[in-house]
């Protein structure tokens, strides 16, 4: 629902934006690191310094919460606030990445689960700086691909993460679902 009534509020913004406006968000929809300057590389790099860390506090907390509500309530663990916190962090940092980049899909939802097949584990200690890397890594092959020699321009590097990400996501759902009809 609240989707819908996003995309009703987009859709209103649209009827009385001016042209090149709604082009210009058309083109921010499609994601692109190329039209992200220096001083914005910069102020980015600043604010991902302070985020990233902060945000790896959080690695106790996933681990408790892999436990389950009751084992981890037990150990001391206040779930509504973890999850309030652990949602947030990952919001915020979401929202930055978004604001500048667009909406980069696949990489947020495919590269946890490479980490996790790849690592073979679910400790967050080593599954958050993992994904982290693999994630900077996926995108920047990405991007390479979405620049390379014959096109004309650039691809939408949405184009090239859903290529990738999509039987990633794909390959975990029918896992879950075999792994579900096996118990």
């Amino acid at each position: 629902m609240i989707g819908y009534v996003a995309n009703a509020i987009i859709g209103v913004l649209k009827f009385f934006s001016v042209e090149e406006d709604i082009r210009a968000y058309v083109i921010w929809g499609l994601g692109s690191f190329a039209r992200v300057s220096g001083n914005q590389v910069t102020l980015f790099v600043t604010v991902m310094a302070v985020l990233l860390p902060l945000s790896m506090l959080l690695v106790k907390t996933l681990n408790l919460l892999l436990l389950g509500d009751r084992y981890a309530r037990n150990l001391g663990l206040d779930i509504r606030r973890a999850r309030l916190w652990t949602i947030g962090s990952a919001g915020i940092l979401v929202a930055i990445v978004t604001a500048y980049c667009g909406p980069i899909m696949f990489l947020g939802l495919a590269v946890p689960h490479l980490c996790r097949g790849i690592f073979g584990t679910s400790d967050h200690r080593i599954l958050m700086p993992a994904s982290l890397l693999m994630g900077a890594a996926l995108a920047l092959f990405c991007n390479v691909i979405a620049r390379m020699p014959g096109f004309e321009g650039v691809l939408p590097i949405n184009s090239v993460t859903a290529l990738i990400g999509a039987p990633v996501v794909m390959w975990v759902l029918l896992r879950k679902r075999k792994n579900d009809l096996n118990e």
